[in-house]
């Protein structure tokens, strides 16, 4: 800021008039008297007023130069104490100006001559000289710069001052700050000037933001809350209730609002709500957290009515007292009915539990019991109401119970369904034996739970031991059976064998032949049914890798012949088997017959696999192909009509052609009989 400039050459200056006056009135007044009194005094002696007249000179001098010596020692102390006072302001208004909490700038009206440390904080600049010298509008924002420059017209030209106001203005970095700004005109040394007052309130602006954002957000969800929030009073009187209490009770703001009590609930809700009210506290040291929460039913426009659940607060002002209360009601008549029906319903399934005629049990995680029904009850020997609450080793045997609480812990550790034979002696020594099926129940709050069915098979297990000894007769007999039908084929091929010895014909010998390969085929499944433990199903692997090897050895003569087996395992039902195991076998017949005419030599592969519920089977060889217009249905040979039949019989499809390393014959047919 600008000082007043003094020296000592300046003293005179200071105040010329009285000084000067000063000193003409003693200067006259001197000459007058002076020369009154020496020529009264010594007018008859010329000489010694010659001489006098001389001293009246110097005594002048003397005397005016003694009085020019006190007027000027007056002044300069003077001066010296304005000055002393002046530098002390000054270092006042510095030190102010200095530290002032607010940013002070001076401008000439297009550029800052002066900042103060605040400022240079507030615009971001290391020190006050990075912002002198810059243009003024060069910190300010666009938003702003119009009303800036109305503001500098207004210090300058109208020399008025700038009243406080909000403005956008923006930091070195680019960043933009909100502040309030006043200014006042100030004189430069040559021109005019303004002095400027800036507080940032970016701050303050963003929580009056937020206060606003939040009160709109406050406003817009207890306006839009399908709740109903609500204000009372110091004397319970409702000051706010939101909209949403139309949809609960379809009244306007206005009509809620001047409703009493009694008015708004049924009588038995309104004293509830009255002795709640006076519970709430009236006096000092409430508790501002205590709560009330209230189910009321509230009568509706329509003189229906609806229950409600209030959740009341008290409000406590600065000295401790209740203002009033806050709360909200939300409509529970749904959750009401739904706690009628579950009430209902419990009974129900209680009904339920006590008509099933097995018992049914729930505990906790804790091993008690938490429900039981009259069966089980009845299974120990004990009333229901003793068994609840009550664990294992009340009612059975300790090493018992310990099996029971072993496999419960099984249940709750891993959460799988447990299925688990059991014996449990009841209060009379007998021994039951008990199928226990338990699972896993967790409730909303996450508490785990047991769920058990009892299954009392003691009379069952009996009944099984019959029938499994009975049945062990029947697999007997039924092996016996099996046994005696393969023995009876193989007669059979026996006495075809026999018949083929005397027939001269070759033909008809490998007609015989291939009649007794056949039963063959026939007798190796009963065979393979009595050497198994399975008596319906029959092990296709085993069976082919028993079947084929006869077939080639039987057929092939003097034939150099090999053959290669690839077989999955793969068990089907007799009435499957048996149709399979011909056409394998009339298929491999035909490919040591006919497959290498003109050869000695050639190689036969069999392949056998399950695909999902598929069988794929392939025989194939690398012989001579199929002749020219090959199929089986028109081919009139037993074996491949045998084929063609027994295909259908499967309900399966085949395939066949000729390659170039010979022929190939698939079969695919499914493992059980598809529904109609």
């Amino acid at each position: 800021m600008r000082a007043t400039k003094t020296n000592h050459g300046g003293l005179v200056s200071l105040k010329p008039v009285r000084i000067a006056l000063c000193y003409l009135g003693v200067g006259l007044g001197w000459i007058f008297f002076s020369d009154r009194l020496a020529d009264s005094l010594f007018r008859d002696n010329p000489a010694l007023l010659m001489h006098v007249s001389s001293f009246k000179g110097f005594g002048f001098v003397l005397a005016t130069s003694l009085l020019l010596f006190l007027l000027l020692h007056r002044h300069v102390a003077a001066f010296r104490r304005k000055e002393l006072e002046l530098r002390e302001s000054q270092e006042r208004y510095r030190l102010v100006v200095h530290n002032a909490p607010d940013a002070i700038l001076i401008h000439d009206g297009t550029r800052f001559v002066f900042a103060n440390p605040e400022a240079a904080k507030l615009f971001g600049a290391d020190s006050p000289n990075r912002l002198v010298g810059r243009e003024v509008l060069d910190f300010v924002h666009d938003d702003s710069k119009a009303s800036v420059r109305d503001r500098i017209r207004q210090n300058l030209v109208q020399n008025a001052p700038a009243t406080l106001r909000e403005q956008r203005y923006v930091r070195l970095d680019g960043s933009p700050i909100e502040v309030e700004v006043a200014a006042v005109p100030f004189s430069l040394d040559l021109t005019s000037g303004a002095l400027v007052f800036m507080r940032d309130v970016s701050q303050r602006k963003a929580v009056e933001r937020n206060l606003r954002e939040s009160e709109a957000k406050y406003r817009l969800l207890a306006d839009n809350c399908h709740d109903v929030i609500f204000t009372l009073d110091a004397k319970l009187r409702l000051t706010y209730v939101s909209p949403s209490v139309r949809r609960l009770r379809g009244l306007t703001v206005d009509e809620a609002v001047g409703e009493t009590f009694e008015q708004m609930m049924t009588p038995e809700s309104a004293v509830r709500a009255a002795e709640a009210a006076r519970l709430l506290g009236a006096g000092q040291g409430v508790d501002r957290n205590t709560v009330k929460r209230l189910e009321l039913e509230m009568r509706r426009k329509d003189g229906s009515t609806v229950w409600v659940e209030s959740v009341v607060r008290p409000l406590i002002d600065a000295s401790g007292r209740i203002s009033g209360a806050v709360g909200v009601s939300r409509d529970i008549t749904e959750r009401r009915r739904m706690e009628d029906e579950l009430r209902r319903s419990k009974e129900f399934l209680g009904m339920i539990l006590d008509a099933i005629p097995d018992p049914v049990f729930v505990k906790d995680a804790s091993h008690r019991f938490v429900l039981v029904n009259q069966a089980l009850g009845a299974m120990v020997g004990q009333p229901q109401n003793r068994i609840l609450g009550g664990r294992d080793e009340d009612i059975v045997p300790r090493e018992e119970a310990e099996v029971f609480v072993e496999r419960d812990n099984l249940v709750l550790e891993t959460g799988r369904e447990d299925l688990f034979e059991e014996k449990m002696t009841d209060g009379l020594g007998q021994v039951h034996i008990l199928v226990t099926r338990k699972g896993l129940f967790v409730d909303a709050s996450g508490a785990r739970f047991i769920v058990g069915v009892i299954r009392d098979v003691t009379e069952d297990k009996t009944q099984e031991k019959r029938l499994r000894d009975s049945l062990a007769e029947k697999e007997v007999l039924l092996k016996e059976v099996h046994h005696r039908v393969k023995n009876n084929l193989q007669v059979i091929s026996s006495l075809l064998f026999l018949q083929k010895d005397a027939i001269e014909d070759p033909a008809i010998q490998d007609m015989f032949e291939e009649s007794r390969n056949r039963i063959a085929s026939m007798a190796l499944i009963h065979e393979e049914l009595y050497r198994s433990g399975d008596l319906a199903r029959v092990d296709l692997k085993e069976y082919l890798e028993r079947l084929t090897p006869k077939v080639v050895q039987s057929l092939r003569g003097r034939k150099s012949l090999g053959f290669a087996l690839n077989l999955t395992e793969c068990r089907v039902t007799v009435d499957k088997a048996i149709p399979f195991g011909l056409i394998v076998n009339e298929l491999v017949t035909n490919a040591v017959k006919h497959g290498f005419t003109g050869r000695e030599a050639g190689n036969i592969r069999v392949t056998m696999a399950r695909e999902g519920e598929m069988v794929q089977a392939v025989v194939e060889d690398d012989g001579v192909g199929l002749p020219d217009g090959f199929h089986p249905d028109v081919v009139r040979s037993l074996g491949m009509q045998l084929i063609v039949q027994l295909t259908r019989q499967l309900r399966g499809a085949l395939t066949f052609g000729s390659t170039a390393e010979g022929t190939i014959f698939r079969l695919a047919f499914p493992l059980g009989d598809p529904t109609d």
